[in-house]
């Protein structure tokens, strides 16, 4: 026969869960099985005493009065009112059974802290009934002949106050910091939807304008002009397929940071489109734009890309709403470490007055990433000039 062991089943992996993993009573219960067998031991500690009172009782009554003080911490955080009635009666009837209980009676200053800290009802009423309680055990001892004074027993009840007041901190502490998460979450959803509207915002008035300007144009076609007719209508389907198509990118982003595991970040477009392709697509719409950048495309980082796109998406939008027809020069620069775009327009109609969404928007856009945007008529011409570092991201403590 061999003598080998046998071979574990890879597969058969031992499971181990992690401690904050475990129930919280099941957590408080090692503590409080900690406590009760420490309590059983002859540690040589002087445990915690009222009354001074030396009795003699059956054998089992000191355990019995031990697990009381110790076991029922398990509960100290689900039912801390409970756990403190427990602690407190089997305390008292120590006291007055005078049984030593060695360190089982730190029993009760845990049970008054977690009680302070964790109980949500009646909080008040239970206090009371506990200040109430330890008054009734100093005049029930001092019945029994108990040796304290006065001031030992007013004593006592001010360092019962200490743990008392530590669970009142703590439990200020938890709720300013769940406070700040839920406000913390608020801000992220509120962040999330202002980005959601302003790609929005971006998206639809840029396509609905081009397709406003190709309709008005098509109305001053005459008869004789049937094939060009025909072109601007093919060419304002185009346009609000590429809306549509750009629209279902940005709702897919958006639904796959809902399912995301944990959540996640902002929605997110994959970039899909430069500042030449827009370029190229209004010049085929027939819209009067021209495009200077360097003989070799500077590397950008794919949120800097996106959002050069963007930016250079809404300043040609405004300048179709307000000089329709006028031609837009784009320069995009690349030097001192920055990427710089300038969109340019003759001023035909009134120039744009105080920001709106698109213009705001682009701020925005710049601000996120770390950059600059400034916008304004110079010289009877519209500017629009936005400038990054080729390598930026989104700052932190912002969200995309």
């Amino acid at each position: 026969m061999s003598s080998r062991p046998p071979v574990r089943d890879p597969r058969q992996r031992r499971v181990r869960v992690p401690w904050d993993g475990l129930p919280v009573w099941v957590r408080d219960a090692a503590g409080g099985i900690l406590l009760f067998v420490l309590s059983l031991l002859p540690l040589g500690v002087a445990g915690v005493e009222l009354g001074e009172l030396h009795h003699a009782v059956p054998g089992w009554v000191p355990p019995v009065l031990i697990a009381g003080q110790s076991l029922t911490l398990a509960a100290r955080r689900v039912a801390p009112g409970t756990a403190l009635a427990v602690v407190g009666v089997a305390f008292a009837a120590a006291q007055l059974a005078g049984v030593g209980t060695g360190v089982a009676g730190l029993g009760l200053f845990v049970a008054i802290y977690s009680f302070a800290a964790h109980e949500q009802r009646h909080r008040r009423t239970i206090a009371v009934v506990v200040a109430a309680g330890y008054v009734l055990l100093a005049f029930a001892l001092h019945a029994e002949g108990s040796p304290e004074r006065l001031v030992d027993w007013a004593t006592f009840f001010l360092v019962l106050t200490t743990p008392w007041f530590v669970g009142l901190l703590v439990r200020r502490r938890v709720a300013e910091q769940a406070a700040r998460e839920m406000q913390a979450a608020e801000d992220a959803v509120r962040e999330s939807r202002n980005l959601l509207a302003r790609d929005l915002h971006d998206i639809v008035t840029h396509h609905v304008t081009a397709m406003v300007v190709q309709a008005d144009s098509a109305a001053y076609l005459d008869a004789s002009e049937e094939a060009e007719r025909a072109r601007t209508l093919e060419i304002i389907g185009t346009t609000g397929r590429r809306a549509l198509q750009e629209l279902r990118s940005l709702l897919g982003a958006l639904e796959q940071t809902i399912a995301a595991p944990g959540g996640g970040p902002a929605p997110r477009e994959a970039v899909a489109h430069t500042v030449a392709d827009l370029v190229a697509e209004a010049r085929q719409r027939g819209y009067p734009v021209v495009l200077t950048e360097p003989a070799t495309r500077p590397v950008l980082s794919d949120e800097v890309a996106l959002t050069l796109y963007r930016i250079a998406q809404e300043a040609l939008t405004n300048a179709m709403k307000h000089s329709p027809g006028a031609p837009v020069e784009m320069t995009l620069t690349d030097h001192d470490g920055r990427v710089e775009l300038r969109v340019v327009n003759d001023v035909t109609g009134d120039p744009p007055g105080v920001p709106g969404r698109g213009r705001r928007g682009m701020a925005d856009r710049a601000a996120l990433l770390g950059g600059r945007l400034d916008t304004g008529a110079v010289g009877g011409r519209f500017e629009v000039v936005a400038s990054f570092a080729p390598d930026a991201h989104a700052t932190p403590g912002r969200r995309r």
